[in-house]
C-alpha cells in the first residue's frame, strides 16, 4: 500500500490526482508538472532538458509519448477512474528542441464504463501544435470511493 492509497479519500479529487503523480517514480523522474486539472481535462508541462533528447538534440519520441500518456491518464483520474493504456497512437508534427517548455492538453472523447477514449495535444512555447495523440484506456477502478 502506497502513501497515496492511505489518504486517497481524505482529500479533494484534484489533490488526489496531484498526489497520484507525486508518488509515481517515472513521471517524477521525467520532471512533469501538473498545471491545471478540470473534470475530464488536464494541462501538464515538461521542460525539455538534455536527458530528454535524442542525438539531434530534439525531444525523444518516447518522452513525447510518455507526456501524452501521462496527460491522458491524469484526465481519466480527474473523472475518478483509474486506468491503464490499451491502445495509443501519436503523430509528431513539429520537432521540440532542447531547452523548450511544452504543454500537453487533453480532452476525453468517450467516457465508458470499461473504456475511455481521449486525445492529447502537445504545444510548444509559441502555442504551435507539436504532437497529436489518441488513446484508449481500460478502466480498472475508481480513484476515490
Amino acid at each position: 500500500m502506497t502513501k497515496f492509497d492511505l489518504h486517497l479519500n481524505d482529500c479533494t479529487l484534484e489533490e488526489a490526482v496531484k498526489s497520484f503523480y507525486e508518488d509515481n517514480p517515472f513521471t517524477k523522474e521525467l520532471g512533469i508538472t501538473i498545471e491545471k486539472i478540470d473534470k475530464g481535462s488536464v494541462c501538464i508541462s515538461l521542460a525539455i532538458e538534455h536527458r530528454h533528447t535524442n542525438v539531434y538534440r530534439i525531444a525523444h519520441g518516447g518522452v513525447m509519448m510518455s507526456l501524452a500518456d501521462t496527460a491522458i491518464g491524469a484526465a481519466c483520474l480527474s473523472i475518478n477512474k483509474r486506468v491503464v493504456t490499451l491502445d495509443f497512437n501519436i503523430n509528431t508534427l513539429k520537432a521540440v528542441p532542447e531547452d523548450s517548455i511544452i504543454r500537453a492538453k487533453t480532452q476525453i472523447i468517450h467516457n465508458g464504463r470499461q473504456t475511455i477514449v481521449a486525445e492529447c495535444s502537445i504545444f510548444d512555447e509559441e502555442d504551435n501544435l507539436c504532437c497529436k495523440s489518441r488513446a484508449t484506456m481500460f478502466v480498472i477502478g475508481e480513484l476515490q470511493k
